[in-house]
C-alpha cells in the first residue's frame, strides 16, 4: 500500500493534485522558514540517495532549478505559504520544465506563491527554453536600482502562464519610460487569466505594462493567445500605457487577444485616466494584433495607432482616428 510517506506513493498524490502527466522528477522548494518545511524534510530524500521515485525539497528555487534536468518534464513546486526571493534574475534557458504554486491555484491575484527579485538584475525570470509552464505564480521585481526595469523578459517558444500575476513591488523605477512588467517577444506562449500589473504603486512616467519587444534576437512576438487576461496601472502620467508595440519589426503572424480587460486606476494616491489604453507601431506589417471582447476602463480610447490591430465586440467603435473605447 503506497502512502504519502513512500516516494511513489508521494508522487503519485503529486501527480493527482496538479493533474499533469510527471514523467521527470518532482522538486519541491520551500524555504527554512515556511512552517512545513520541517514535515517536508521527513518525506522528501536527499539529492544524492539514487532513488529515481524520490520526491526532492530544496530551499531556494535556483536550486531546484539547476537540479532539474531540461526536456525531461520536471516538475518544481513552490510552497504556497512563501515569499521565493531569488538573488539574482534567474535566466531560465532550460526546456519542458514545469513550475507549480502550490496555493490551491485559480487566484488571478494575491498568489502565495510569490518569486521576488531584488538584484541588480534586470528581471526577476527571463524564460527562452522551450515548453515551460509556470501556473499560480506571483512574480514581484523588488530591486530599486536603476537596471530592475523589468519583471518577466519572454523569449521562449510554447511557454505556458496560467494564473499568474507579474507587479514591481518598489515604485523607484515607476519614473522611467523603460520600465515595463513584461518585455514580450513569445513564439506561439499561451497566457490564461494572467494579471499585468498593478493598482497598488503610482507609476509617475509614460511607461507600458504590457511592451511587445524581441526579448530573443530575431523572434518576433508571433503565434501567441492572451486569453482572459488583465492589464492594469495605477498612473499620474495620462501617456502611460497598459500595451505597447516597440517597433513595426517586432510583431508577426497572427496574435489573439481574448476577452483583455485593460483598465486606468483613478484613486486618491494620484491615478488619472489615460489618454489611450495602448500604441502599435506605425507601418506594422509583417503580422496582426486581434481582440476579441476587449474592454477598458478610465481610457480615453482604445488606441490611436491602429496599423495591422483588429478589434471585434460590441465596446470598441469606430473613431476618426483610430480605434476608439466611448468612456462611460
Amino acid at each position: 500500500m503506497y502512502t504519502e510517506n513512500s516516494g511513489y506513493g508521494l508522487k503519485e498524490m503529486i501527480r493527482a493534485h496538479i493533474q499533469l502527466p510527471v514523467f521527470g522528477k518532482i522538486l519541491i522548494v520551500c524555504p527554512t522558514s515556511d512552517p512545513n518545511y520541517d514535515r517536508l524534510t521527513q518525506m522528501a530524500k536527499p539529492d544524492s540517495s539514487g532513488d529515481a521515485t524520490a520526491i526532492r525539497l530544496y530551499t531556494t528555487l535556483e536550486l531546484a532549478y539547476a537540479a532539474a534536468t531540461t526536456n525531461q518534464n520536471d516538475v518544481i513546486l513552490l510552497s504556497g505559504n512563501s515569499n521565493h526571493a531569488v538573488a539574482a534574475g534567474i535566466a531560465w534557458t532550460k526546456s519542458r520544465i514545469h513550475v507549480i504554486g502550490m496555493d490551491g491555484g485559480d487566484r488571478l491575484v494575491q498568489q502565495g506563491s510569490k518569486v521576488q527579485g531584488a538584484s541588480t538584475s534586470a528581471y526577476v525570470i527571463k524564460v527562452t527554453g522551450t515548453r515551460n509552464t509556470f501556473r499560480n505564480v506571483k512574480f514581484i521585481q523588488a530591486g530599486t536600482t536603476g537596471t530592475s526595469l523589468h519583471v518577466l523578459e519572454e523569449g521562449a517558444e510554447g511557454s505556458v502562464y496560467k494564473n499568474c500575476s507579474f507587479v514591481f513591488g518598489a515604485v523607484n523605477n515607476l519614473d522611467e519610460t523603460t520600465a515595463t512588467e513584461v518585455l514580450c517577444g513569445s513564439d506561439s506562449a499561451t497566457f490564461l487569466n494572467c494579471l499585468f500589473g498593478t493598482e497598488t504603486l503610482l507609476t509617475s512616467a509614460a511607461r507600458a505594462v504590457f511592451t511587445i519587444d524581441q526579448v530573443t534576437a530575431n523572434q518576433e512576438f508571433k503565434s501567441n493567445i492572451l486569453k482572459d487576461c488583465i492589464f492594469v496601472v495605477s498612473s499620474s502620467d495620462a501617456d502611460a500605457l497598459l500595451l505597447k508595440v516597440a517597433a513595426n519589426t517586432d510583431v508577426l503572424f497572427t496574435n489573439l487577444f481574448i476577452n483583455p480587460i485593460m483598465m486606468a486606476s483613478i484613486d486618491t494616491t494620484g491615478g488619472i485616466a489615460l489618454t489611450i489604453a495602448a500604441a502599435s507601431a506605425g507601418s506594422l506589417v509583417k503580422g496582426t494584433l486581434n481582440f476579441a471582447n476587449l474592454s477598458t476602463f478610465n481610457c480615453g480610447s482604445f488606441m490611436t495607432t491602429s496599423d495591422q490591430v483588429m478589434v471585434t465586440g460590441n465596446i470598441p467603435t469606430a473613431a476618426t482616428s483610430g480605434i476608439a473605447v466611448t468612456p462611460a
